[in-house]
């Protein structure tokens, strides 16, 4: 016995260290899960051939920042673009950008925004699509604009990431290229929460500015596939953490347990009310398990005021649910139920079923068995009055 109890023991306290291990990767699993952007309907997202491209992003990025493209709104959207720059420490003034253009490409620069009048520019670099850096491309593309337009001030290079956290390669930058770039540098996630972010800072006032409809709906729409592209990197970047615990020692047959045990977990708790209450289970005649080889449901069976009824207990990882039903179709017997449903305090907020049959539901969470118990306990006593009469 004291053998048995060890192993029992042991079990336990390493389930406890496993789960305590991931608990934070968890959560932020579920954060992830309980975002729902995947489930609306977006024309980027029907296009899965194109919107992981780096030139698809850099394309409508571009669009929106150029004067003079047919969005109708001038230099409206760039003006929201430098706002959201000044936002992380850059004094540009958006008046000098007023007449600029948004180069694709130029000097294989992904967007070069400049001004002829002002001789001021803007370089873009696009990492939306998370690809690496090129061999000092953040230097080269700065040699670029120093070399073919001297006379310019480069009021900032943007480094555009799908997520915080990733930064520009500098393992081949000279001391010279330092200086140049770190004080122009400005690193912008494509959508972070927790810091200044293109969706946020940048798309979303945007669509304060447009009242073209097809434009706004474009920005909505470009806004929603950048918040799933992020969801889908993050839900990933969670998964590998998540696969690098498990290959730890014996972390995946914990693993494999606890999915075990939480398998196993319904017909527990449906066990445990029939044991509580296989005994006493008046005015019921009866209480069984549904289903011997998966019994997930507690089932209280009998005649109340002359109709046949039940009480269905099902049980699962989310709770219980615990129906209450007539099992006829006789008009006589469903004004008898109707007049039980009506009059029992123990039913009070329950739900009515819209498919037609004559069931009312409560449900409870899954650490909730005292109030489960409550209401079976209340319900049982108001019956058992209800047929003395």
């Amino acid at each position: 016995m004291q053998s048995w109890q060890s192993l029992v023991d042991a079990h336990v306290k390493s389930i406890n260290g496993f789960l305590n291990l991931c608990r934070p990767v968890c959560f932020e699993f579920e954060k992830s899960k309980q975002k729902t952007h995947s489930e609306q309907f977006n024309i980027f997202s029907l296009i899965s051939d194109l919107y992981y491209r780096e030139n698809f992003h850099s394309d409508i990025i571009s669009f929106f920042l150029d004067t003079k493209e047919n969005h109708g709104c001038g230099d409206k959207f760039l003006a929201s673009f430098i706002s959201m720059l000044n936002k992380l420490g850059r004094n540009i003034n958006a008046r000098c950008y007023q007449d600029a253009d948004a180069i694709r490409e130029e000097g294989k620069i992904d967007i070069l925004v400049k001004s002829d009048s002002t001789k001021r520019a803007i370089i873009i670099e696009n990492k939306i699509n998370n690809a690496g850096d090129m061999p000092r491309q953040l230097p080269r593309y700065y040699d670029y604009i120093s070399r073919n337009y001297q006379n310019y001030q480069i009021d900032a290079i943007v480094y555009i990431t799908l997520q915080t956290g990733k930064e520009p390669d500098r393992s081949d930058w000279t001391d010279e290229d330092e200086k140049h770039i770190d004080p122009l540098l400005t690193i912008i996630p494509s959508y972070d929460k927790t810091t200044v972010n293109l969706v946020d800072d940048w798309l979303h006032p945007s669509e304060l500015i447009t009242n073209n409809i097809d434009v706004l709906s474009t920005i909505r729409q470009y806004s929603n596939l950048i918040i799933l592209l992020n969801k889908n990197i993050m839900d990933t970047v969670i998964l590998e953490k998540f696969y690098n615990e498990i290959k730890v020692g014996d972390n995946f047959k914990t693993a494999q347990s606890i999915r075990n045990m939480l398998n196993e977990l319904p017909r527990y708790l449906a066990r445990r009310i029939y044991e509580k209450y296989h005994n006493k289970c008046a005015p019921f005649s009866k209480v069984f398990l549904y289903s011997p080889n998966d019994p997930r449901d507690a089932v209280f069976e009998g005649d109340i005021l002359g109709i046949h009824v039940k009480i269905d207990i099902w049980c699962s990882e989310d709770g219980y649910d615990a129906a209450f039903w007539l099992t006829t179709e006789s008009k006589q017997d469903e004004i008898v139920f109707t007049d039980i449903v009506t009059n029992a305090q123990a039913l009070y907020g329950s739900v009515k079923a819209q498919d037609g049959i004559n069931r009312v539901t409560k449900h409870f969470d899954l650490f909730d068995e005292v109030g489960l118990v409550s209401f079976i306990d209340d319900f049982l006593k108001e019956l058992s009055e209800m047929n003395k009469r």
